[in-house]
C-alpha cells in the first residue's frame, strides 16, 4: 500500500466516519501531500525511522516547530491505523512526538509588512500577503475563498471545528484585489489561483511566495502565512483592541489562545525601555 493510500484510507475509514470538519480533513490532505512528495509516494511498509526523521527536517526549514508537530502526529496516527488493520508497517511508539512549544510567537511590524508587500514578485502575490495581514485569516482559510465572497471590505469564512466568523479587510487590500481581479481573464471562482493551473493554489506555493517576499525585502526574521496572523493580532493589541474582540477576529475557541499575544507586546514594552532609558 502507497503512503497516498494510507492516508486516503484513515481519512475515509477514520475521520469522516468520526466525523471530523471540513477544515481538520483539508489539513490532513495538505500533509499527505508534503510526505507523498518527499518519500516519493513509497510503500507505507517501507517508511522507516530514518524517513521519518528527514521529513522532521525539512519540515522544520519552512514551517513553525508547532506545525512540525501537528505533520509528525499525523503520520503517528496513519502509522498506528495500519498496524491496527494488520498491515506491517513502522511502529508509532519508534518516532517520538515532538514537544508542542508554548513559544512567544514570531510577529512583523506594520512597515515589515509594507515591505515584504511592495516587494512581492506579482500584484497577486501582494494581495496574497495583505490579505493575511489585514484579515488575520488562517491559510486554509485563504485558499477556500471565492470571488464575491468579500463585499465591502468584509466576508465570513467557516474555520476550525466548522465555526463561521466574520473578517475585514482595510482600504489597502480592497485596492489590490480589484487591481487584481480585474487582470483576471479566466472563470474559477476561487479568489486567489495559480497562474499556470487556473485553479486554487496549493498552501506550498503560498508559503513560498511569503518566505520569499520576506527575504527580498530584506527581513531575517523567519516568515510564514501564519507569521502574518500573529502580526494582525499584535497589531490589533498594541492598538488596544479589547483581547476579547481578537479573539473572537482569530476564531479562537479559548481566550486562552489569544492571551499568549499579551506576552509579545509585554516583550516590545521592555525592548522599548532597554531602549529609551538612560541612567
Amino acid at each position: 500500500m502507497k503512503i497516498s493510500e494510507a492516508f486516503n484510507d484513515y481519512r475515509d475509514s477514520y475521520m469522516i466516519l468520526k466525523g471530523r470538519s471540513r477544515s481538520t480533513i483539508e489539513h490532513h490532505e495538505y500533509k499527505k501531500e508534503s510526505i507523498v512528495k518527499f518519500l516519493s509516494d513509497k510503500p507505507i511498509e517501507e517508511v522507516s525511522t530514518t524517513d521519518i526523521s528527514s521529513w522532521y527536517k525539512y519540515l522544520s526549514k519552512t514551517r513553525s516547530q508547532n506545525t512540525v508537530r501537528n505533520y509528525i502526529s499525523t503520520i503517528r496516527e496513519v502509522l498506528d491505523y495500519m498496524n491496527l488493520r494488520g498491515i506491517n508497517c513502522l511502529k508509532k511508539s519508534l518516532i517520538p512526538a515532538p514537544k508542542r512549544l508554548d513559544h512567544i510567537p514570531e510577529f512583523l511590524t506594520p512597515e515589515e509588512v509594507s515591505d515584504m508587500i511592495k516587494n512581492a514578485s506579482s500584484l497577486r502575490n501582494k494581495c496574497v500577503i495583505s490579505l493575511l495581514y489585514s484579515s488575520g485569516i488562517r491559510l486554509s482559510e485563504l485558499i477556500n475563498l471565492n470571488r464575491g465572497q468579500i463585499v465591502n471590505k468584509r466576508f465570513t469564512v467557516i474555520g476550525k471545528g466548522s465555526k463561521a466568523r466574520l473578517c475585514f479587510i482595510d482600504e489597502r487590500t480592497e485596492e489590490l484585489l480589484n487591481d487584481y481581479l480585474e487582470t483576471r481573464k479566466d472563470n474559477c471562482e476561487a479568489l486567489i489561483i495559480s497562474v499556470r493551473y487556473k485553479m486554487r493554489m496549493t498552501a506550498t506555493n503560498i508559503q513560498l511566495l511569503i518566505k520569499n517576499s520576506a527575504r527580498n525585502a530584506g527581513i531575517s526574521k523567519k516568515v510564514t502565512p501564519h507569521t502574518l496572523r500573529h502580526s494582525f493580532a499584535t497589531n490589533l493589541l498594541v492598538n488596544n483592541v479589547d483581547i476579547r474582540y481578537i479573539g473572537k477576529m482569530l476564531g479562537h475557541s479559548s481566550i486562552q489562545t489569544t492571551m499568549q499575544y499579551t506576552h509579545v507586546v509585554d516583550n516590545d514594552l521592555e525592548n522599548r525601555y532597554r531602549m529609551g532609558h538612560t541612567i
